[in-house]
């Protein structure tokens, strides 16, 4: 009973911990709260811990929440003050190529790391032949982003705070890029996006656009050949996240690669001749290595990242004979992202949509199945309607104050396109993986893809052209949204609360 109390006073302690943290990093992304009274605050804390400790040999558990929430939100604060300094130059004409080069509509952009330190996003000819890990001489206009005004309801866009969470204060456009020598990048990520780079040409070469690309999208990202009206389609539709690589996508091929490892290790224990190879820590090890691979191979982006340690967590749990908590894997995750770049919580839509989307799965889904029992469990189909319905209402708030938008036909669009997305992906690899190897054996495969991925198409394209896809919807108040999500909070708490614990502890 005592070692029970200690725990659960213990996850109480980390929650705080987190939340101040986060909290911290909130208030510091409007209201400038300088370094100094940051270290002041983080001190408050400590003394007051301190003395309580001194003054009775022990801290009461309010005091010891007090005084957590000043040092963590002290921390926050002076985290994100330290991300936030920057002192303003005009960069080098001269730097090295630090991102793979994304096509654009009429262009190809990539980050530039120039000689004195300063990042810039570069802007030039779409079909330039620049490459990750270039040394190039840039010339071309030279501007600081700024405030991107929306005109169809939505709400005015903070280019400047957006870029400046990759430490990016300057673009440079119509820029002429002269290629002044090669292999300045890390050589593993250099390695990993040529084989990126060959994976999405193999595509290219067993399927025709935009099949190729919204494979290419759905397994190792990338949208680069997808025609603008597509996209269009997509967005109306409301299933773009399916054309990048999504959190979705990402939590599938991250489980597959730890199925895999798992069942290769039961494979070799199987076997007399190897059964004193390994164990269960080789294939949990390989399954790491491959997803961090992965990670960089795509960029290390907010939605990738997140997955991806959900998905970790999961791996070190078994690892170590834990029980997995996925609400606590989020906080960690999360948690470990904020530490590393606390930007991303203010400035970054796609780990905020990310987040609350995951929040859904663990939360919402379960309420929502309740009331789905009409709906057959047959091929997934429950949890598919569950699952679409659940993140739906849970990111419809924040994306209408983002955006000014949402789409009428997401609902019914993701039901019939998320059920045969693992297998797209699952299909759309092995034709890729068996044309490296004889492009007519990969036929039957390849046909079997381009069916799915014309299905997807079709779907999109039927039901974003519909003229009532899309609505637009007035700017709304910030804390109308906080009340919406307040609500959502409250209910949840309650529904919870009212299952018996039996049914809920796996939640």
């Amino acid at each position: 009973m005592v070692q029970k109390t200690a725990i659960n006073l213990f996850s109480k302690c980390v929650f705080v911990f987190i939340f101040s943290f986060a909290f911290g990093i909130l208030v510091s992304s409007f209201i400038f709260l300088s370094p100094i009274l940051s270290v002041f605050v983080i001190f408050l804390g400590m003394v007051l811990f301190l003395a309580e400790k001194i003054h009775k040999r022990h801290v009461e558990k309010e005091v010891l929440f007090i005084s957590l929430v000043l040092f963590s939100f002290g921390f926050g604060a002076l985290r994100y003050s330290i991300k936030d300094f920057h002192e303003s130059i005009t960069p080098d004409s001269i730097g090295i190529v630090i991102s793979e080069p994304e096509q654009r509509d009429n262009s190809t952009r990539f980050i530039l790391l120039s000689d004195n330190g300063e990042k810039v996003l570069v802007n030039t000819d779409l079909y330039s032949d620049v490459s990750y890990g270039d040394r190039v001489s840039v010339e071309g206009k030279l501007e600081k982003p700024g405030i991107i005004e929306s005109g169809d309801g939505g709400r005015p866009f903070d280019y400047e705070k957006y870029l400046s969470k990759d430490g990016i204060h300057h673009i440079l456009s119509f820029t002429k890029v002269e290629i002044v020598s090669n292999g300045h990048g890390n050589p593993i990520k250099n390695f990993l996006f040529k084989i990126k780079q060959s994976f999405v040409s193999k595509t290219k070469e067993i399927l025709v656009e935009p099949y190729a690309s919204l494979l290419s999208g759905l397994l190792v990202s990338g949208k680069d050949a997808m025609p603008k009206s597509i996209l269009e389609e997509f967005r109306r539709a409301g299933v773009i996240h399916i054309v990048v690589l999504s959190g979705y996508n990402v939590t599938i091929i991250a489980e597959f690669m730890r199925k895999f490892f798992e069942n290769i290790f039961l494979l070799v224990r199987l076997s007399p001749h190897l059964s004193n190879f390994g164990g269960p820590q080789v294939a949990s090890g390989a399954s790491i290595i491959g997803i961090i691979l992965f990670v960089l191979m795509t960029g290390a982006e907010a939605t990738i990242v997140r997955a991806s340690l959900m998905v970790l967590t999961v791996i070190v749990a078994k690892m170590f004979g834990r029980n997995y908590s996925a609400p606590r894997a989020l906080l960690i995750a999360g948690f470990i992202m904020l530490l590393h770049n606390p930007k991303i919580l203010v400035f970054d839509p796609s780990f905020q949509l990310s987040f609350l989307a995951t929040l859904a799965l663990i939360y919402v889904v379960p309420i929502v199945e309740k009331y789905l029992k009409v709906v057959p469990e047959k091929w997934g189909l429950r949890t598919t309607v569950s699952t679409t319905i659940a993140t739906q209402l849970t990111v419809l708030p924040l994306l209408v104050y983002s955006v000014g938008d949402f789409s009428l036909v997401s609902l019914l669009a993701n039901i019939l396109i998320l059920l045969l997305i693992p297998y797209t992906m699952f299909i759309g690899f092995i034709a890729t993986i068996i044309a490296y190897l004889n492009s007519v054996l990969a036929l039957p495969f390849t046909y079997i893809a381009y069916l799915l991925l014309n299905w997807i198409l079709g779907v999109s394209s039927v039901l974003g052209n519909l003229s009532f896809a899309s609505i637009s919807v007035p700017s709304v108040s910030v804390w109308l949204i906080v009340l919406i999500y307040l609500f959502m909070v409250i209910f949840i708490k309650h529904w919870r609360s009212s299952v018996p614990q039996s049914a809920s502890s796996n939640l």
